[in-house]
């Protein structure tokens, strides 16, 4: 039976503080939060916990391209070798590769950056989304998600998102900023709706994951109310793309995301 909302955020808190390994780190998703398959944005989020823990001081995680490369089991410790690529006076990079029973199941490689003085723009939020409290709200894993929709097609039938929702975790986290920097992480996986190619949504089997692209551009309260947006962008070859972008609740524009996935047909195994 899996756990409520607030003892599956504490067991994913709890999860997220990896213990060292020689000359590595190690952790697992307990098996009764997300049952014997792993969602990828956990694995995400262990992967940036290990890095961060052998990141410069005063530096930020400002972005991660990572691929997905087996399924993760519930319940099996995953090992985290980090590797240091660059070690500059302003940016560092680190090389993650993630294990679990000797086999590979991640690689990802991050950036660490000095903020520093200079010009500020972004685009502003979208205009006239609903407010999370007037969404109807439900709960995922660690998540409390108010899923919006996508907005309306245009006179040629494309939509300008296809996925929209607000989310925050169920239960306040720690005061901590490298575990929100991995909870972040964690939901901009939370992709999966806006990958599917709208008017052929009953005949998609499964997403899978492959590579998954992360930009933080400023500090995000995950336990406070934040709206994703995401776009698809096309859909060939049984692969879909998808953009999305990440703001506060008072429209700061914190994360922008990319991630490619493998769309299979109604029927068909999904391949690995």
């Amino acid at each position: 039976m899996a756990p409520d909302g607030t003892t599956a955020v504490g067991k994913i808190v709890e999860a997220l503080r990896l213990r060292r390994t020689g000359e590595g780190w190690a952790g697992e998703m307990p098996a009764d939060v997300w049952g014997q398959v792993v969602f990828g944005g956990f694995v995400i989020a262990h992967a940036v916990s290990a890095a961060t823990r052998d990141a410069p001081e005063g530096r930020r995680l400002h972005s991660l391209h990572a691929y997905f490369l087996k399924p993760v089991v519930g319940g099996t410790a995953i090992e985290y070798r980090v590797r240091t690529l660059r070690e500059g006076r302003t940016l560092a990079s680190r090389l993650v590769d993630a294990r679990q029973a000797g086999t590979p199941v991640l690689s990802m490689t991050c950036s660490f950056a000095r903020d520093v003085d200079g010009y500020e723009y972004q685009p502003p939020m979208p205009l006239g989304v609903p407010r999370p409290e007037d969404v109807a709200a439900e709960s995922w894993g660690p998540w409390e998600c108010a899923v919006i929709g996508p907005t309306a097609p245009d006179e040629n039938g494309h939509y300008g998102s296809t996925h929209r929702m607000w989310f925050r975790t169920l239960a306040s986290l720690p005061e901590d900023e490298h575990l929100a920097t991995a909870f972040t992480a964690f939901a901009t996986d939370l992709t999966w709706k806006g990958a599917r190619p709208l008017h052929l949504d009953g005949d998609t089997r499964g997403i899978v994951s492959m590579d998954h692209a992360v930009w933080f551009h400023r500090p995000l309260r995950p336990d406070r109310w934040c709206y994703y947006d995401v776009t698809s962008v096309i859909n060939a070859g049984g692969r879909g793309l998808v953009h999305g972008r990440m703001y506060s609740d008072d429209g700061l524009l914190c994360v922008s995301v990319a991630q490619e996935t493998l769309l299979t047909p109604y029927g068909e195994a999904i391949p690995r």
